[in-house]
């Protein structure tokens, strides 16, 4: 049996949350699995690698293949926040990787894995480019045209056009729009359709319009030509902020499976579980998770002056959520009417 091809990418600044990326893959992959790794690279230590690959040493990984990535190729292209530039890296999979390699599977580096993921290398792909998971957060290319009952879920729904342009390039608003933190790729179908090159074009193009990053230009270029995964392989943190499944765009079943069962669960705002401020209701696996890695026991600090002031800020924070809820509720009127 060939191994399976998983792709990840990181910088110094996330090698630590890779590494419990990769170590709770191994703790939940098929005892009889086999990986080849490969590790886009935007700059690591040579210290930084030797504990990363002791991190995840395991007799199931037959190869790991480092894959330096100059990081002004990606340098023109906009970040901000908390995204860093090893975040574009997914988007030169066809270039960097060996020619032999036609299907990878993709994963960020702040994720928790806690089902087999092998096993989405052996679902049937078609002719999809990529199989993807719908983005909890800002579920369709316009959620206004897309759920019946838009005001239901408006106050929570993070954005109703995450690509603001779309009706301009042509993307009907119905259609599903996916996060790019988990993905099973084409290699070969994104080599033979010039797809890197396409979603380098589309961020230079549609620079002023770009939100969430590469996730815009992936979306925009494989419009119609990705399959959806099942929720639970990239819960995103933004589910949380559904109170009920009657808020979410989601049917109850399909909610509360995503919510309460994830298979794989994507720390995907701005506060990580290496932030002491982070409140996530599986922190606690993930810092169990570290503590199978070469970074072991450590634990992040709070400055006395922010611990003092902890929480008025988680205070302050409701409020401010609570009042911009109820503003978006009354535009939500107008907008309907």
């Amino acid at each position: 049996m060939s191994p399976a091809n998983i792709v990840v990418a990181t910088d110094e600044r996330f090698a630590m949350p890779l590494a419990v990326t990769l170590r709770s893959l191994l703790e939940t992959a098929d005892p009889g699995g086999r990986i080849r790794l490969f590790i886009l690279d935007g700059g690591l230590t040579d210290e930084t690698r030797q504990r990363l690959a002791r991190s995840c040493a395991d007799s199931r990984i037959v190869e790991i293949c480092w894959l330096p990535i100059d990081a002004t190729t990606v340098g023109e292209l906009p970040v901000s926040g908390h995204f860093s530039p090893a975040g574009y890296y997914r988007i030169l999979i066809p270039k960097v990787l060996p020619a032999d390699v036609g299907r990878v599977l993709y994963l960020d580096g702040d994720l928790l894995i806690r089902r087999d993921v092998l096993s989405l290398l052996s679902l049937e792909q078609g002719d999809h480019l990529c199989l993807a998971a719908q983005d909890s957060a800002c579920p369709y290319f316009d959620s206004f045209a897309a759920l019946d009952d838009y005001r239901r879920s408006a106050p929570y729904i993070v954005a109703r056009r995450p690509v603001p342009n779309a009706p301009e390039l042509g993307i009907e608003g119905r259609q599903p729009y996916f996060n790019s933190g988990v993905m099973v790729i084409d290699v070969d179908g994104w080599r033979r359709e010039s797809v890197c090159e396409r979603l380098v074009e589309c961020l230079r193009v549609n620079r002023d319009f770009v939100r969430w990053w590469d996730q815009y230009a992936l979306n925009v270029v494989l419009a119609g030509r990705w399959g959806p995964l099942d929720l639970r392989w990239n819960q995103g943190t933004h589910v949380f902020q559904y109170p009920s499944w009657r808020q979410s765009p989601f049917p109850r079943e399909t909610f509360e499976s995503l919510r309460d069962d994830p298979f794989i669960v994507h720390f995907s705002s701005p506060v990580k579980p290496w932030h002491a401020e982070c409140r996530h209701s599986y922190r606690d696996e993930w810092i169990r998770h570290l503590d199978r890695t070469e970074w072991r026991g450590w634990r992040p600090t709070l400055h006395p002056l922010r611990r003092l002031g902890k929480q008025a800020y988680w205070l302050l924070r409701e409020r401010v959520r609570r009042s911009l809820r109820r503003t978006q509720l009354i535009l939500n009127e107008g907008l309907v009417r």
